[in-house]
């Protein structure tokens, strides 16, 4: 987990870039930053997130720094990027909006239908950016499926998508180059997760033409993970996620451990920054598509 710093240790950097900070709203989500803050000053708004230039996910910087000029369509501007003084920070375009509300029947989900198909439209750059079938290769047996070359952004929760007249994407520390069914079929979890059957989720996802993609003798994604949907996400989003299944059909398979139909949820141990071992950033569910099928009703 990176634990979240206060804003004032890189307030000279950002004053650099933007000019003297007269306001300054923390954000409150997402566990990927040491700094994200949105400053305000006479000039306008700028969304700031960074790392220190030691830490050991710094590179996910850079990437994001190198995959904006390709995605302006579907994401705010890059307005800079400076490494100094120990630090690694990203200015982006503020944009004003409010994260995604994935449930059934919000006004929100034609919005997020048509950002995908704008960005099943962008060519994927030539960057030295994760392959999908490499990324995913330890969870499927047949990682070829995964394959393609097609730009994704693959990390499809709600505080990645921010709403006002249209949706749009941020947090693109994880671009991959894969088959264009991973962004809709990671989509499809979500709006399961939100209250969506699975079969309300696949029609939304029909309605974007690289779903329709998916290897014939397939039931969609989950098949690839050996009939599981496997979801990665942020500490607090699993959390979050978790919480709100509490309050549907599906709590028992999240609060009964090691009995037939439950589903598996684990957060794994790393090699950590001081020496020692930590609990990693991310929090792994696995959820079997064919039980969500058969759960008992309300």
């Amino acid at each position: 987990m990176t634990a979240r710093l206060g804003w004032e240790n890189v307030r000279s950097l950002i004053e650099e870039q933007t000019g003297p900070v007269l306001a300054a709203e923390p954000a409150t989500e997402g566990l990927n930053s040491e700094i994200a803050v949105t400053v305000r000053t006479s000039a306008g708004a700028t969304f700031v997130k960074g790392l220190r230039s030691d830490h050991r996910r710094v590179w996910t910087q850079q990437r994001e720094a190198e995959i904006n000029p390709y995605v302006l369509q579907v994401s705010p501007r890059l307005r800079w990027h400076v490494e100094t003084d120990g630090w690694n920070l990203l200015g982006f375009e503020h944009i004003q909006g409010r994260r995604v509300d994935y449930s059934p029947g919000s006004p929100d989900l034609p919005k997020v239908v048509h950002v995908m198909r704008q960005l099943d439209g962008i060519p994927c750059p030539a960057l030295p950016i994760k392959q999908a079938e490499q990324r995913w290769s330890s969870y499927t047996d047949t990682p070829e499926l995964f394959a393609g070359e097609h730009l994704l952004h693959t990390e499809w929760s709600p505080g990645n998508v921010v709403v006002n007249d249209a949706a749009q994407l941020v947090d693109w520390a994880w671009p991959t180059r894969g088959a264009g069914w991973i962004d809709p079929a990671s989509w499809v979890v979500w709006l399961v997760a939100s209250g969506h059957s699975p079969e309300s989720a696949e029609d939304w996802a029909t309605q974007v033409p690289a779903w329709r993609t998916t290897p014939s003798g397939h039931d969609g994604f989950v098949e690839y993970y050996r009939g599981y949907a496997w979801l990665k996400m942020p500490l607090d989003d699993g959390l979050r996620l978790l919480n709100t299944l509490l309050g549907t059909t599906f709590r028992d398979r999240v609060t009964i451990r090691w009995q037939p139909g439950s589903w598996p949820t684990h957060v794994p141990l790393v090699y950590g920054e001081s020496d020692s071992i930590d609990v990693a950033e991310a929090v792994q569910l696995h959820f079997p598509m064919h039980r969500s099928r058969n759960s008992p009703p309300c």
